[in-house]
């Protein structure tokens, strides 16, 4: 046996680190002095020369172990897998057999609602497009919703040029309650009289009346000689109005529509008894209208959620 060996590994690859300092190149343990060990190494073991040193049986150990928690681990994936898949394919089973009841009460029919057309009129811009507006009263006897107002372009014998449609930013239409509405034609033909008609779909039921007041209209014109309205609105209702809109016409003597505009209040909840204060501005006219028609509609809130 070589008489330079590291008392560690046992191994003769020694070097000198420093004047005073040597080293194994194996292990690279540094001796316990300067001079090398005559006798064999003990059997004390580092880290490294531990996780290095195995026999048959250990290794035969080893390989038994490793297939058995392989096979655990394996088997527990395969069983976990099996009963996702089991447990998504009932879940999909079910979902394939789940029904909704429809209640016979609640089901809804379109129908062509009796009504009253007033302020209508068609705005050209100088772009070719035409607007037609006005505004519509439900004598149906029945609450409304979303009604399609659908614009018919005809030539003096009657032949449709073309049909247009469009809904009323107010959604729910009460019996008796007024809707404005626009429709828009985009690069209208030339045509000689046009019609207005409306569908809409029936709610069965009472439904909630919105009690939202406007008042202290006026009007005045700005720097910019636009027409501007200034008013109040102000919720008299119990319930708090949510994302409140406000739609107005302007209507002249001859009791056509000469502008329309929309706004949305700044604020989002309008709470019981509580007032606001809005403007409208119109761009199209010039001139101050002779009368106006507005309305009002918002998401219903009871006690604050939806």
């Amino acid at each position: 046996m070589n008489s330079k060996q590291c008392p560690s590994c046992g191994s003769s690859n020694i070097y000198q680190e420093s004047a005073t300092v040597y080293r194994c190149g194996d292990c690279f343990d540094r001796l316990p002095t300067g001079t090398t060990m005559d006798s064999p190494p003990p059997k004390v073991y580092g880290t490294s020369q531990k996780n290095h040193q195995t026999t048959a049986t250990s290794n035969w150990k080893n390989l038994f172990t490793g297939i058995v928690v392989a096979w655990l681990v394996l088997g527990s994936s395969i069983f976990t897998y099996f009963k996702n898949s089991m447990s998504g394919f009932n879940s999909l089973t079910e979902e394939e057999k789940t029904t909704i009841q429809i209640d016979p009460s609640l089901e809804s029919i379109e129908i062509i609602p009796e009504g009253e057309f007033q302020f209508t009129s068609a705005l050209p811009d100088v772009l070719g497009n035409v607007y037609f507006l006005g505004k519509f009263t439900n004598k149906s006897g029945q609450n409304l919703l979303m009604p399609k107002f659908t614009v018919d372009l005809l030539n003096a014998d009657g032949t449709n040029l073309g049909s247009g449609f469009g809904y009323a930013d107010k959604n729910l239409i009460l019996d008796g309650d007024s809707v404005s509405f626009q429709v828009l034609f985009s690069s209208a033909p030339k045509y000689d009289h046009y019609e207005i008609s409306v569908t809409a779909t029936t709610i069965p039921g009472e439904a909630i009346k919105q009690e939202l007041l406007l008042k202290q209209i006026d009007f005045k014109r700005n720097q910019y000689k636009e027409i501007v309205l200034f008013g109040k609105i102000q919720n008299r209702g119990n319930l708090t109005a949510n994302f409140t809109k406000i739609n107005c016409l302007l209507i002249d003597k001859k009791g056509n529509s000469i502008d329309y505009e929309t706004v949305s209040l700044e604020k989002q909840d309008l709470l019981p008894k509580e007032s606001e204060n809005f403007q409208i501005i119109f761009s199209r006219t010039k001139q101050l209208p002779d009368s106006y028609y507005c309305e009002t509609s918002s998401i219903i809130k009871d006690n604050g959620a939806n």
